[in-house]
């Protein structure tokens, strides 16, 4: 009876443990073929408009709900991959993939991301002002420019409920 008792447990645990596991966000569940941020967890099919990504030799693709999320990683020296081949993000009109290293980004807007404040990217320097005068952006930012105080400081205007 024992020896029975210890497989069906072993099963047991075994299943629980292939069971899919349920995003914290809106109760979604993340399915094959789905990403989660690589900063937050959060499942970044749930705001594909905002998804960004980081393709490297050592980490493989990276994927994240918005631009803050991504920075926080590459600007963290102990989460950053080493060997990174492409930063793509998604232009906020065309929603096309542009190079993340040549995209104007957008700060302090009206418009949010799925975690709050964002960095809101564009492929043009006309685009992203264009955006700016219509969201009330605060200012104009390129990749070389963003650093933790500014993430830092994205993170500390969100409200909290």
């Amino acid at each position: 009876m024992k020896p029975l008792f210890v497989v069906l447990l072993a099963f047991a645990v075994l299943l629980a443990a292939c069971k899919k596991k349920d995003d914290h966000h809106a109760g979604h569940t993340v399915k094959d073929g789905e990403h989660r941020c690589a900063n937050c967890g959060m499942a970044t099919d749930l705001y594909p408009e905002w998804e960004q990504k980081v393709i490297s030799e050592d980490k493989g693709t990276m994927y994240f709900d918005g631009a803050r999320c991504m920075f926080k990683i590459l600007l963290d020296s102990l989460t950053t991959p080493q060997k990174i081949e492409k930063i793509l993000v998604k232009d906020y009109y065309t929603q096309e993939y542009i190079d993340g290293t040549k995209a104007f980004y957008v700060i302090g807007s009206d418009v949010l991301g799925p975690m709050g404040r964002e960095l809101i990217p564009f492929a043009t320097e006309e685009a992203a002002q264009q955006f700016s005068t219509e969201h009330q952006g605060e200012k104009i930012v390129l990749f070389n420019e963003v650093d933790m105080d500014l993430i830092v400081r994205l993170i500390g205007k969100m409200k909290m409920k």
